[in-house]
């Protein structure tokens, strides 16, 4: 690759402040930063920089490049042919659409991500500018095919709120795009800034972009990109990920679980129960399994493993499911509704026993086998506290365990059978391409599934409330259904969860933990902001601090939180907002295709702040998973 260095490459700087002048700004709790003396932003010797006063996140036809351009006033507006959008990313954030712009989730980036609340001044594309990837050094290397572009990034001060806060410098292409930038002098707090890079000359299928900081993180919050005769370079799919096993950690030497806990913050996820640091990406296997340990022994109940025996089959539109452990017995079956074509296929086990029966409409587009799972087929709802009947408790009548535990031990002996039908030769349902997926008490069930079995290839709970994906330690503060009524309204919960409930902090965990429990496996969580009582902003919480697993163990993109756009009913498995996600994650983790994922995606009223909630730093990991 290489950046054109001619007198026709020009680099602009669009800005909404007097040029390189400070300007006071409101607060936020952000990035964390630190504060040194104050230097004013400065072009390198080889680029121009002008400013303007007009919009940021220009559509094709406007704010083009120019050919010359030298530096002016903040009035001057640059003109010539435009460059049309093709794409664009939105750092630290998910999928969004702006005036008809895609910018794809956060990716070929490195970076801690975060977000804000605020309206951002300068622009009406706010959700662009919410969110940003913060670092000492990011380094972004964008795919595209050979060709000629512009490309815009799109930055705001979220946090700091003086002058000389925070300083950063960017290249692309290894040419200096400015030296010493100072956004809250430049700008001031949460106003939108663009510098748009115009002729750059790709030869080898690449954009380097590096941001390096001298004081506090350097920071980027979108990258737009424009070409008349380049267009987006999908890299190789990922890699197929290794076969698992129900629990891959069960031979792991567990020190003590513990059982009770004084800590108002979200637990350190990085953190052994012997008080050791995860050091490298292999410990994780063993570490996920203390999570679950620790799960089993103070909220869900103990989850059995694979009964002495299981057997089954998979004939026209049903799935038989027989299992014997202890000298007991019992069956159950679930409905099957294939796709068209010969298969094998990818399948979703979509809980539906009571209510929102079936899969969202974007597995089927995708050609996935949807799975009827009636969970109260396992464990029967009856009110309270009574563990009701099922085969779960037919053939564990003692157990400790709640409904989540039963729901998700039914999912787990359904692959089984899977398994057993693929390796008998039987070639309708691959095995390592399984989703689950629910709504409400049947978002609990399906995350519980996803947590407890690392078969699960892909795990999409929906609107799953307290008791689910949202911390514990959030709920009383939001608003949310009570931990008392979570754990009382049915057996959702084991026994052991009943002694945290008027006291979470007490909790030795925290579902942000379950959400890491998940990785490197895909994980896309559906929210509902329009909800309080379902705690979106405790779930957002969650999200952020499970993905800062995901991205310590090098898989950031494989864990989504997308909240609604527009509020709907609960459980009204709105299309028009949740297809593009469960298709793209479709591609990704059932399909072994490219796609879209990875971010957290909160509406900015119920967006949680992960920085309030903690008081450990994200590590990083030596090594690979598989070492």
């Amino acid at each position: 690759m290489r950046f054109v260095n001619k007198p026709s490459a020009v680099i602009w700087a669009t800005a909404f402040a007097s040029m390189l002048s400070a300007c006071d700004g409101g607060s936020n709790t952000s990035s964390a930063g630190n504060t040194s003396s104050s230097v004013a932003t400065t072009p390198s010797s080889s680029t121009q920089v002008a400013q303007s006063s007009s919009s940021i996140a220009p559509s094709s036809s406007s704010q083009a490049p120019v050919s010359s351009v030298a530096p002016s006033s903040s009035s001057s507006t640059p003109t010539s042919v435009a460059k049309p959008f093709i794409f664009g990313i939105n750092a630290g954030g998910a999928l969004v659409t702006i005036g008809g712009r895609t910018y794809m989730a956060s990716r070929f980036g490195n970076g801690s991500p975060n977000s804000t609340t605020d309206p951002i001044g300068g622009t009406t594309d706010d959700q662009l500018f919410q969110s940003e990837l913060y670092g000492e050094t990011i380094t972004f290397n964008v795919p595209v095919e050979n060709g000629d572009y512009d490309i815009e990034l799109h930055f705001v001060e979220m946090y700091q709120t003086a002058n000389g806060s925070r300083i950063f410098s960017a290249n692309v292409e290894g040419d200096i795009v400015f030296s010493d930038l100072d956004l809250y002098m430049t700008e001031g707090h949460d106003e939108a800034y663009t510098v748009r890079v115009s002729d750059l000359a790709v030869d080898d299928e690449e954009i380097t972009i590096t941001l390096t900081s001298s004081a506090d993180n350097a920071t980027i919050s979108g990258i737009s990109v424009y070409s008349s005769n380049g267009a987006y370079r999908e890299p190789p799919p990922p890699p197929p990920p290794p076969r698992s096993t129900e629990r891959p950690g069960s031979d792991c030497a567990i020190g003590t679980i513990p059982t009770r806990a004084n800590n108002s913050m979200l637990p350190d996820p990085f953190t052994r129960v012997d008080g050791s640091r995860m050091t490298s990406k292999s410990e994780w296997r063993c570490v996920r399994e203390e999570i679950l340990r620790m799960a089993e022994t103070n909220a869900y109940g103990p989850k059995p493993g694979k009964p002495a025996s299981v057997s089954g089959s998979i004939s026209g539109n049903t799935i038989t499911v027989n299992v014997s452990d202890n000298g007991r017995s019992t069956s159950f079956s679930a409905g099957l509704s294939l796709p068209s074509g010969s298969g094998p296929f990818p399948s979703v086990i979509a809980y539906g026993g009571g209510f929102f029966g079936g899969a969202h409409p974007g597995f089927s587009q995708e050609g996935v086998a949807v799975i009827t799972y009636d969970p109260y087929d396992v464990g029967n709802e009856t009110g309270g506290r009574s563990k009701g009947a099922g085969a779960f408790y037919e053939l564990y009548p003692s157990t400790s365990a709640g409904h989540l535990i039963a729901w998700a031990w039914g999912v787990s002996r359904i692959i089984d059978v899977m398994e057993q039908e693929w390796a008998n030769g039987g070639r309708v349902l691959i095995p390592e391409s399984v989703a689950v997926t629910g709504c409400s008490r049947f978002g609990k069930g399906s995350f519980a599934a996803g947590v407890f079995d690392a078969r699960v290839a892909l795990t999409v709970p929906i609107e799953s409330g307290s008791g689910g994906v949202p911390i514990w330690r959030g709920i009383p503060g939001e608003g949310a259904q009570s931990l008392s009524s979570a754990y009382g309204e049915q057996r959702w919960y084991g026994d052991p969860f009943g002694s945290f409930t008027s006291n979470p902090s007490a909790f030795p965990l925290d579902t942000h933990q379950l959400v890491a429990a998940v990785a490197p496996r895909g994980l896309l969580i559906l929210d509902n902001p329009g909800i309080a009582n379902l705690g979106p902003r405790s779930a957002s919480v969650a999200a952020y601090g499970g993905l800062e697993v995901y991205k310590a163990l090098g898989v950031g993109e494989h864990m989504t939180y997308h909240s609604n756009t527009v509020d709907g009913t609960h459980c009204s498995n709105r299309t028009g907002d949740w297809t593009t996600p469960v298709r793209e994650h479709v591609k990704r983790f059932l399909k072994g295709q490219n796609g879209n994922t990875g971010g957290v995606n909160a509406r900015s009223t119920q967006n949680g702040n992960l920085s309030q909630w903690r008081n450990w730093t994200t590590p990083t990991l030596s090594g690979s998973l598989e070492d």
